[in-house]
């Protein structure tokens, strides 16, 4: 064999490697080339409490990405796991008197620690919103009574099914009123004016607006 064959037979025998050593190179630098996550993430609150927010818990929900939520007491190392609050969008957190509101805007959802000490999870949802579930579904969810999620059942007229969504406006720590807008099917939608109960374990509607134009 001569000198120019052999040198012909080496070169292409080294391209024929190449490709193979640069996809091993890319797959052991990936990792290193990876945006550090962020593991968890504190807000300070005007009781000298925190909101922890762990990066790393994430999950799935109907919203969008979620992440787990905690609360921290002023002076303690131990974090109060409480739920999830959706990604992206920074949860609202107020103080009314003892109890601590937290507010997950896209979701329209309130954890509450309530006197005793836990979290109660209130969700504005009501009939046919998650599905023909019975009333008493929407009661333990939104922390309504039955006639109060009936009366507001009845916006809209009746119909077999309706696709309700509702959003939080505001929230007065002071009085604890929570404004929303209850929308039906995105074609009308009314005034909602609810308040959270002393104690932070229930809701209770106050008034419903006028029709919207």
């Amino acid at each position: 064999m001569t000198r120019g064959i052999k040198i012909v037979l080496t070169a292409g025998g080294f391209l024929a490697v190449l490709p193979i050593v640069a996809i091993v190179v890319l797959f052991v630098g990936m990792p290193q080339l990876d945006p550090p996550q962020t593991v968890r993430r504190e807000i300070r609150l005007a009781d000298h409490g925190s909101l922890i927010i762990d990066g790393k818990k994430r999950s799935r929900s109907e919203h969008g990405f979620s992440q787990r939520a905690g609360y921290r007491l002023p002076g303690s190392a131990e974090i109060e796991w409480f739920g999830d609050v959706s990604d992206g969008v920074e949860p609202q957190v107020y103080q009314t008197g003892p109890p601590v509101v937290v507010i997950d805007l896209p979701a329209a959802q309130l954890y509450v620690r309530t006197h005793k000490e836990n979290w109660k999870n209130l969700a504005l949802i009501f009939p046919d919103d998650l599905g023909p579930f019975p009333i008493s579904f929407y009661v333990e969810k939104n922390g309504l009574t039955a006639e109060e999620v009936l009366r507001i059942n009845e916006l809209g007229g009746k119909r077999q099914r309706k696709y309700p969504t509702t959003y939080i406006q505001s929230f007065d720590p002071k009085t604890r009123d929570l404004e929303c807008s209850y929308h039906v099917d995105n074609r009308s939608s009314w005034p909602l004016h609810l308040r959270l109960s002393e104690d932070g374990t229930r809701l209770v509607l106050v008034a419903i607006g006028d029709l919207s134009p």
